[in-house]
């Protein structure tokens, strides 16, 4: 098993960066060599001078120091190896997450947008969590159940990243249809240790919630709910393929829509099933609350197996970079056999 250092995202963008930067600077060089010789006097002349020059060893050797950077860089990720599998017990629950990703949820009056907030608010809460199993469901006018539950909350973390309204072709907001998606994902075999949190700006309800939340009664699942957004309405944004705001949403009038927070549907979702609403209006106002009373939920037990005592391997494939370039030291790029130009010279 492989692991890499943890970098920040600058760092890992710069380290990726110079891979395709080396290649189009080889490439650049290639090219720049080839007019070079071009532009320097008779073709046929150039290439029967550089005869002796042998092509295959000129490209073997720009292929060692591609290799030798490429390795180089792989040494900089800092990678550590395990074959030491072990039995990790934990002790958690079983948190469904549900993210409204309508259209609305790119309102600005919580910058830099409700979702972006949403976000960030809920990657606040994986860092606390310590054994607890999550998933994801994304909503609009249909769900989609985007991460099963997982220990995994690096994954959790990258599905959370990509979610967004893009994911659901049909729009508005189903609380109904959302609720059904994530009682499903929980385990039908265990009926306690279940929680589940609703992020949403509560508007656009659709649906009949009677029965749903009469199921997730008898299945002993209490559900969090968090508004987001400010009382006062606020236009829809519109943005183009570059994230910029091009216009925001109209009706068929020519009239700008506005979007605010209902607080009336969320708060009922969670008074029916015991859980507690939050309005995550201000730059203060968090999940904490919630995560204290999951905190509160009786535990139950998971077991997984994980490689542990990872050790840091970088320095081999430094002496790897290192032997390519050694390589390429050694090798010309004549040819083993001398080769003598025939042709007539002709003096005056």
């Amino acid at each position: 098993m492989i692991q890499f250092e943890t970098y920040p995202i600058w760092l890992q963008s710069l380290l990726w960066s110079i891979i395709p930067l080396m290649i189009l600077i080889g490439i650049w060089f290639r090219f720049s060599r080839r007019n070079l010789l071009k532009r320097a006097g008779d073709p046929e002349l150039i290439e029967q001078l550089s005869r002796s020059v042998s092509k295959r060893k000129r490209l073997a050797k720009d292929i060692l120091r591609l290799l030798a950077i490429l390795v180089l860089l792989f040494a900089a990720w800092g990678p550590k190896f395990s074959d030491e599998l072990t039995e990790i017990h934990r002790e958690g629950v079983d948190i469904v997450v549900l993210l409204d990703v309508s259209n609305s949820m790119r309102a600005q009056d919580i910058k830099p947008d409700r979702l972006e907030k949403a976000r960030f608010e809920l990657r606040k809460l994986i860092k606390e969590l310590r054994g607890d199993r999550v998933g994801l469901v994304v909503f609009a006018g249909q769900a989609h159940l985007q991460t099963p539950l997982t220990l995994d909350y690096s994954a959790f973390d990258m599905f959370l990243d990509i979610s967004d309204e893009s994911l659901i072709g049909v729009q508005g907001t189903s609380f109904e249809n959302a609720l059904e998606i994530g009682l499903s994902a929980f385990d039908p075999d265990d009926q306690q240790h279940r929680a589940m949190i609703v992020i949403s700006d509560g508007e656009d309800h659709e649906g009949n919630l009677e029965e749903v939340l009469e199921r997730a009664r008898k299945e002993n699942v209490i559900i969090h709910t968090a508004g987001i957004g400010s009382f006062s309405g606020t236009p829809i944004p519109i943005y183009d393929d570059r994230g910029t705001i091009k216009s925001y949403r109209k009706t068929r009038g020519g009239e700008v829509v506005t979007t605010r927070l209902y607080t009336e549907t969320l708060q009922t979702i969670s008074v029916e099933t015991g859980g507690r609403f939050v309005h995550l209006n201000t730059a203060t106002a968090g999940l904490e609350e919630i995560y204290n009373d999951i905190l509160g939920m009786e535990q139950k037990e998971f077991s997984r197996h994980e490689f542990t005592n990872f050790k840091e391997q970088f320095h081999w494939f430094t002496w790897l970079a290192l032997l390519f370039l050694v390589l390429d030291l050694l090798i010309t790029d004549l040819h083993s056999t001398e080769r003598n130009w025939e042709g007539n010279y002709v003096s005056d």
